[in-house]
């Protein structure tokens, strides 16, 4: 019913448009005309002949839209208002509207002129950057992203951070890539830059173009030690690791008082299980400075993420001695301890995080660690202050971590009436919808977990998990294949390097008797992970092919890993039993 009444208003507002104020003489219009020749063109629904009421009518049908949920509309009239202001306020709600509207033209066309009228805004020019990358314009966007540079460097901030934010925003990585390659021609000299886009490659397409790009980095700047280590990083990624070992070694050899070269050779040893030699560069590293702080919990840190509790506790509590970053060591101390699987000391560590960046967190874990310890209705109260408390993004978080929780222990329908309560509360959240459409699944409602993640995609028609999560569920619980095959499509053209994707793609493949592609796909998606989703499935593949050794040698793998899991052990019973 909003479109009658933005006529409506639009009709109004024009009829008082359309002649001059009273006391106007014809000379004072024809001034007023002359001086608007310069304006930008602006759409055929605003009045022309009056500038200043045209703004008027963009500015306020513009927020009737945003509040009444048109937010297409609402970017047409604020686009069309943002080229008649001079405020860049006004042309950067034009654009943040048009965002959300998921109108990226319009939203570029509004960022630009946000920019023109803001030329010293960081945000105007980042965002536009994006923007162009998102549509495929690789090389205005090369441009930009040397001015981001510059811009940044003049306003006294981190230029390659600036930059590498523009990345990290983008959904195209093949034209960030690209205007990345372009830049690094540009700016051969600017050993940031290379720096830049080596991480880039390596977090957007690791094997060959990120070695590429790395290489191309140490050719250019062979001293520089940050290019060095991207460069060892591509060679492990991409297989060479006792090449890529030789390099940091080389690199520590070279640069013996780099604590950065000296970190990462120990971190890669860490991570291939060389606990000897690790143990021995961290030790160096310590020797060079014993009480620092940073230092210190970046090496908890790293043996955490290696799993070398050990190491990883030595650390943590040399640091609780000192008395140095309390938050940050309670809360690590807690991650310690949950993967010692020891709940009551992990929930006593959380809660002496009083407050900092962990603090949310520590008490979500907090709450996490009373229900497992002493059940639902303990960690009941503990949830709920959080879930109606002040902080909303807590309060999401508290209702998710809840139902998560209570998934895992199969326990469905308690679940789902947490989600129920949270979506009250936050209608429409599409975070909660996806939520409950897995819960709705799993306890055989295939009509209401399809309502929920239709939902979402009515919102947000490329939301990459609801298109996978519904396709996954119309291929492995309905016979409509051909329909799960376009949506598991549109998801895996946005992530075609996501494991879950790639499973659910070759999942349907197989629904579809395309055994042979079913096959590729799923060992693709095995590779990438061995989850016990994926492990099924390519068994069921490859049982079904004939190759009955290997299905049982992966679902016995598997279920050493996951005991419990719900779906190998469905699959084992039907195959092998």
């Amino acid at each position: 019913m909003i479109r009658p009444l933005f006529a409506a208003l639009a009709a109004v507002l024009l009829a008082g448009c359309a002649h001059m104020p009273l006391g106007a003489s014809e000379s004072n219009a024809a001034e007023t005309n002359a001086a608007e020749t310069d304006r930008p063109a602006i759409l055929p629904i605003m009045p022309a002949q009056d500038p200043e009421a045209a703004l008027m009518l963009g500015v306020l049908v513009g927020e009737m839209a945003v509040r009444s949920g048109q937010y297409e509309e609402a970017a047409r009239y604020y686009g069309a208002a943002a080229l008649l202001s001079d405020d860049p306020a006004i042309a950067e709600r034009a654009t943040r509207i048009a965002l959300f509207a998921q109108d990226r033209n319009q939203a570029l066309q509004s960022s630009e002129r946000w920019r023109q009228l803001a030329p010293e805004s960081l945000d105007a020019l980042q965002l536009s950057t994006v923007l162009r990358l998102d549509l495929g314009q690789p090389d205005p966007a090369a441009q930009q992203m040397g001015e981001v540079i510059d811009l940044q460097a003049v306003q006294g901030g981190d230029p390659y951070a600036a930059l590498g934010a523009v990345v990290g925003q983008t959904r195209n990585r093949e034209a960030a890539l690209e205007a990345l390659r372009k830049l690094t021609d540009q700016r051969q000299d600017d050993v940031g830059v290379h720096r830049v886009y080596a991480e880039a490659a390596l977090r957007f397409a690791p094997g060959e173009p990120a070695l590429e790009a790395a290489a191309h980095g140490v050719e250019r700047f062979p001293e520089a030690v940050p290019l060095r280590l991207l460069h060892a990083r591509a060679l492990d990624e991409a297989g060479e690791s006792d090449e890529a070992l030789e390099v940091l070694r080389t690199t520590v050899a070279d640069h013996p008082e780099s604590r950065e070269a000296r970190f990462g050779y120990a971190r890669m040893l860490a991570e291939h299980d060389d606990r000897e030699m690790a143990r021995e560069e961290m030790d160096r590293l310590v020797e060079q400075d014993p009480e620092d702080a940073q230092l210190l919990l970046a090496l908890a840190l790293m043996n955490l993420e290696a799993e070398q509790l050990g190491p990883a506790r030595t650390y943590l509590e040399r640091l609780d001695a000192l008395g140095e970053r309390e938050g940050d060591v309670a809360y690590y101390l807690g991650r310690l301890h949950e993967l010692e699987e020891d709940p009551e000391g992990a929930r006593q560590a959380y809660e002496r995080v009083e407050g900092g960046n962990h603090a949310d967190d520590a008490r979500l874990r907090a709450a996490r660690m009373t229900l497992e310890i002493e059940g639902d209705a303990a960690a009941r109260e503990r949830f709920e202050q959080m879930q109606q408390g002040p902080d909303v993004e807590l309060a999401r978080r508290a209702y998710l971590g809840e139902a998560n929780l209570l998934r895992e222990k199969g326990e469905y329908a308690a679940a789902r009436e947490r989600l129920n309560r949270g979506l009250v509360q936050f209608s429409g959240d599409a975070r909660l919808l996806y939520m409950r459409g897995l819960m709705h699944e799993r306890e055989d409602d295939i009509e209401a977990a399809e309502a929920d993640f239709r939902t979402i995609l009515d919102n947000d028609p490329d939301n990459v998990a609801a298109l996978n999560a519904l396709g996954y569920t119309l291929a492995d619980r309905t016979d409509r294949y051909e329909e799960a095959l376009d949506l598991i499509e549109r998801a895996y053209a946005q992530e075609p390097d996501d494991a879950a994707i790639i499973d659910s793609y070759g999942w349907v493949l197989y629904r579809l008797g395309r055994l042979d592609e079913a096959e590729d796909f799923l060992r693709r998606a095995y590779d990438l992970s061995d989850d016990g989703e994926i492990a099924s499935n390519l068994a069921v593949v490859l049982w079904e092919r004939g190759e009955r050794d290997e299905a049982r040698a992966i679902l016995e793998a598997a279920l050493e890993r996951e005991p419990d899991h719900e779906r190998l052990l469905r699959v084992r019973d039907e195959l092998l039993e």
